[in-house]
Formats: C-alpha cells, structure tokens, sequence
C-alpha cells in the first residue's frame, strides 16, 4: 500500500498543497494571496481546533501593525476561494467572539484509522508549516480520543464557557408585566457579563429567539453551551421567579431554582440568580461590579419605569406617541433618582427625540432642557463613562477632533464592547475616514450581539465604504433574518444594485424601490418619479438635477442624501457632488466646523463613482476640518496619502 502524502490534504474536490503552497478546488488552482494561504494553512493543519483571532495574526502576521480587518478580508476570500458562503459554512466556521474553525467533511461510511479524526481522508496527517518570512512553527501534532458514548459536557471542552440568557416569560395573571421579565434578564446578563471568565452573548440576539423551543437550534444559532431561560410572576407586591440552567446540546437541566420574594427585593433575586448560575458554571463573579454601580438606580419605582423606558426603544416605537411616553417615563425616573446617571440620559435622549417633532422656540427650549440635563450628568458623575462620553462630542463639536476620538476610544474599551459604549467612536472613526478600523470594531461589538440588525446594517454601510461589496451583500443577505426595520439595510441594497455591484435584476431593483418608499426619507415626488425610470440612467440622472434645485420635490433635508446615492450609483460624478456638498450644507454646523460626527458619514457613502478623487471632495474635507485632522495626526483615511506638503489625494 503506497503511503499517504504529509504534504497534501485531499477531500471531495478540495486539495490543499502545502509543499507546494496552492489551493486546488475542482481541478483547477485558486488565486490566493501568500497571506491567505498561510491562513489556511494554519486552521486546515488543525482540523477541529479553535483558533483565536490573536493567535492566527501572530502565527502569520507576528501581529505587527495588522488590524482585525485585514483577517476579515482574508477569511472572505479564503470562502470565495474554497466555494462556500459565510452564513452557510461547510468548512470554515467562525466561532463568534473567539476566532475561527476548519472542519472536515464528514465522509458517509467512514471509519477513522488511528490516529485519525472520524470523517477526515485518507493521506492526512499532523503537519508543521513555517508562516511566511518569520519561521512560526505552528504545532500540528494533535492527540485524538475517542469519546465516550455519552458526550462530554461542553464546559468540559470549552475553558471559557459560553451563555445566552433568554427572554424571560411574563406568568402574571394579567400579562402586563413584559417589561420587568425582560429587564430582569437584562440586568441578570449584565451582571455575568462582567466575568471574564464568561462569554455572554447581547440581548438583541438573544431575543431573536423569544418564540423558539428548540434549544438546540438556538445553542447552534448563538453559538453558545449554555442557555438561561426563566420567567416571572407578580401578584401586587409579590414576586416568583423561577430559572433553569440548561445545556444546549441536548436539553439537559443542569440547575434550577424558585425565588419567592416581594418586588423590593428584585435587585437581590439579581444577584442571588447571577450568581448561581456563576457557581454553577463554576466561574467566579465579582458581584459588585454591577452595572448599577455604573449609574443604574437601585430605588425599584424609578427602576420600574427605566424598564418601560428602555423597552419602547427596543421595539423601535419611535413615534411622537412614544416619544412623549417614553419623556414622562424619563422625568418620573429622575424625580424618584436624581442621583441615576443612567436616568438622566433617559431624559435627554428623550428630550432630543421630542425636539425633532417641534418647530421654533419650542424646540430651541427643549434642546435647551437636554443641554442641562448633560451639564447635570457631569457635575454629578464627572468619571462615569456616560460623563466621558459625553465630553468626548463636546470635544469634537469644537473641532478638537484628535482629543474627541482618545477619550471616545477610552469609553468604548473601559467597559465591556457594547453598542453602546462603542457607538460615538465608531462614528467618529468613519468620520474620519478610518473605514477598516470602524469595521474591525463593529465586528468585535457584533460578537456578543450575532442577531442585532442595527449591527448589521452598520456593517453594511461600512463594507460599502470600503468597496468590499461581496462583504455587504453576504451581510445583508444575513441581516434580512433578523427582526426589524429593514430600510436602511434595503437602501444600501438599491444604491448597490443601481451601480451593478449585486446580483439580481430591474424585478428586484423595482421590488427594492417599492419597499423603500414605504418608508420617511424615501417616500418624496423624485422617489416615486424614479420607481418608472429604474431602465434609463439619462432621465434618472435629470430627476437627479431636478431635485437639486427644487427641494419640496427632493424631500427635504432627511432624504437629500438619496439624490447623491443616486448620482453616485449611477457613474455621474460631477453630479454626485454637487449632491454631496448640498447634503452637507443643510446640516447644522457644517459651515462653521461644530457638525457633529454623524453627518460626516456622507463622505464615505458614495464609493461608486470616483467622488472622492475629484477636486471638490477634497475642498469639502477640508472644510469639515478631516485634512487638519489628518495632517495634525499623521493618521490618513484609508485611500488617501499626502502629496508634497500641501496637497493630498484619495482614491
């Protein structure tokens, strides 16, 4: 019997040289960087193994001067190239929040030889391979056992266990008690999310399987070993809580336990359930490092209505009708607590939201209203991290933008990595033109929260940005999955597919335009003069000129956005422009350089046309002060270089 090839991994149509350094799928040889082919040389020489992101970037990068995005991109092309999509993978499988797996196929009929794992071909072998230019040995020698016929349990296997805390249901009498099931899971995943030792998964994606009796899907789906599930039942001033503590691959009941306690005593049932649920995964918790402590409120009327607060905006109910719902509930919190940081906040993002449905004086004194109530959070709570954040987009207002994004940086990474904490400074790093940072961490706040859609449609427009446009539509395509509004993620799409960046053709660009103007932004006389000319780039470009000199027609300065997505889309540059600079002109601040971060984001949302090689986007960055940024940092945006020591290009 001739002997089998170390050097070589064959399987199905797939044949991974490693002497040779080539990729062959089908017979015919894959185009792969050096790069990626290290990669998968790394994860396919340890079939099974997890590696950490950090730990593939020293094995093939030394981790020098690489960010998380560039493992990114490789990853893309390594599926491209071995024929398989991200969200149905075969072979290579990201493990969400910790790295990536190779797993080979399972060959029907099988049986393993010794030393084999069961599955694997014949000719492989535990190999070393030496990372290009650097000699890392990557260790491939692997020790295979076989289980016993009862599984190990994943906690067994796993030196960090994994945990998603489900919704927790409403057993009151009369079902109107949601809102305090749904915040006492919260606070019970807060609370165990500050172990290190644990890996919490968010509650956007644990709720995506709030109607979903499959554990074991649900495990699969999040990616996690153990589940949390409990409910809740109030009866005047009583409260029963009841949680289990379940095993996700096959339903096992590890831990159970019934809370009889009167409502005053929530906070306590909190504690007492995090941290047994810690014991029982035998982590240990610090108790006291509790997000309370981190301006939450322990006063239960205030934290009743901080729940109802939070609630509505998880359903996204961002209408006027919620809005002062959501403002009274805001007040009523910070008379019960003045000293609830998290309270104040409530009141003036509410106060905020209600400016944006007033007109003139009314909302000038509104805006005033949440004025004070920041200048209140910091005189208060100056170190807490809501204070921080809020002085970082002071600092940014007043065009000291290098100051704004250090301490925005220190926010999002002094706590756990949570949209919240992370928000402003992703926006500030797209701002800025920092296009592969901005993904890298919203992929990493995207780990804990594998179901959020506003992650994912962040993603989107950030892949688009970046031109990575096979990214963007694998995302949206993953994002039409998940529970929520779908017009920022459908608009993407159409700008997308008006540039023949996507696949599909006038049916679905008509049936993308019929949803969109469904919505506000969307929903003007250009758009809907666009849905009948979707075949003709000529008289869509002349709806285009129109709407720039006629803004009733345009919609306004909510949709002028859509105008320079369009001209983009479509190649007319010079007309893109003009859009753009329109766009930023309407917004407040643009002309006097205190235009807060979130608007800049237009700069970066126009990749199809070469806007940004064009003189006038230059003159634009300038005027919204990113060159000084750039110049004064040495920090360029991604395709852009300084050209002598007065100009600058980008592509």
């Amino acid at each position: 019997m001739p002997q089998p090839d170390p050097d070589r991994l064959a399987f199905d149509d797939v044949v991974i040289d490693f002497a040779g350094r080539r990729l062959l799928r089908g017979g015919a040889e894959q185009a792969l960087e050096p790069k990626a082919f290290a990669v998968l040389a790394v994860l396919a020489g340890s079939p099974g193994r997890v590696f950490t992101r950090d730990e593939i970037l020293d094995a093939v990068w030394g981790h020098r001067h690489v960010t998380q995005s560039v493992l990114n991109r490789i990853m893309s092309l390594l599926r491209q190239a071995l024929g398989e999509e991200a969200q149905r993978p075969r072979l290579l499988h990201t493990v969400y929040g910790i790295g990536y797996r190779f797993d080979l196929p399972a060959a029907d009929g099988a049986v393993a030889m010794p030393g084999e794992p069961k599955g694997a071909p014949r000719g492989w072998r535990p190999w070393l391979i030496a990372s290009a230019g650097a000699m890392v040995l990557i260790v491939g020698a692997l020790v295979w056992t076989q289980r016993d016929a009862t599984r190990a349990a994943p906690s067994e296997t796993q030196a960090r266990p994994s945990l998603a805390v489900l919704p927790f249901a409403d057993l009151s009498q009369a079902r109107d008690q949601t809102y305090l099931a749904e915040g006492l899971a919260e606070e019970i995943r807060n609370q165990l999310a500050q172990s290190p030792a644990l890996r919490v998964v968010g509650r956007t994606s644990s709720d995506a399987f709030r109607d979903t009796h499959d554990l074991r899907a649900i495990g699969r789906a999040l990616g996690v070993a153990y589940l949390l599930e409990g409910s809740v039942r109030r009866e005047d001033g009583a409260l029963r809580v009841t949680a289990q503590l379940i095993r996700a691959d096959d339903g096992f009941h590890l831990w159970s336990k019934i809370y009889a306690r009167e409502l005053r005593d929530v906070f306590a049932v909190q504690d007492a359930i995090s941290r047994d649920v810690a014991l029982a995964l035998s982590v240990k918790l610090d108790v006291a490092a509790f997000n309370r402590e981190q301006g939450g409120t322990t006063q239960i009327d205030a934290y009743e209505r901080f729940l109802r607060w939070r609630s509505i905006g998880m359903r996204e109910e961002f209408d006027v009708e919620h809005d002062r719902l959501r403002l009274q509930l805001a007040r009523e919190m910070v008379v019960l607590d003045p000293q609830c940081v998290l309270c104040r906040d409530a009141l003036a993002s509410s106060l905020i939201a209600m400016a944006q449905a007033l007109d003139g004086p009314q909302a000038d004194k509104v805006r005033a209203e949440a004025a004070q109530v920041r200048n209140d959070i910091a005189r208060i709570a100056p170190d807490s991290w809501v204070a921080r954040r809020d002085r970082a987009n002071a600092l940014w207002r007043e065009g000291r933008r290098a100051e704004a994004l250090a301490l925005a940086k220190q926010v999002a990474e002094a706590g756990p990595l949570t949209k919240e904490r992370a928000w402003d400074y992703a926006y500030m790093l797209y701002a800025m033109g920092h296009l592969d940072e901005t993904i890298a961490l919203v992929e990493q706040v995207r780990a804990s929260e594998p179901r959020a859609l506003f992650l994912s449609r962040d993603l989107q427009y950030d892949y688009t940005a970046a031109r990575r446009y096979a990214d963007a539509e694998a995302e949206y395509r993953r994002g039409l999955q998940m529970e929520g509004r779908q017009r920022e993620t459908d608009s993407v799409a159409f700008f997308r597919q008006l540039a023949g960046k996507r696949g599909g053709g006038l049916r679905e660009l008509t049936d993308l335009h019929r949803r969109l103007q469904q919505h506000e932004g969307f929903d003007t006389p250009f758009f809907h003069d666009l849905g009948a000319l979707l075949d003709d780039r000529a008289a869509m470009l002349a709806l285009v000129r129109k709407a720039l000199t006629d803004d009733v027609y345009a919609g306004g300065q909510d949709a002028a956005y859509v105008q320079t997505g369009v001209a983009d889309a479509l190649g007319d540059t010079a007309l893109a422009i003009r859009a753009l600079r329109r766009d930023l002109e309407m917004q407040p601040g643009f002309r006097d350089g205190r235009m807060p971060q979130y608007p800049y984001v237009a700069f970066w949302n126009a990749p199809y046309s070469g806007v940004r090689a064009h003189p006038e986007f230059k003159a634009l960055l300038a005027q919204a002060g990113v060159v000084a940024y750039w110049r004064q940092t040495g920090r360029w945006g991604d395709g852009c270089a300084p050209v002598g020591a007065g100009d600058f290009r980008c592509r």
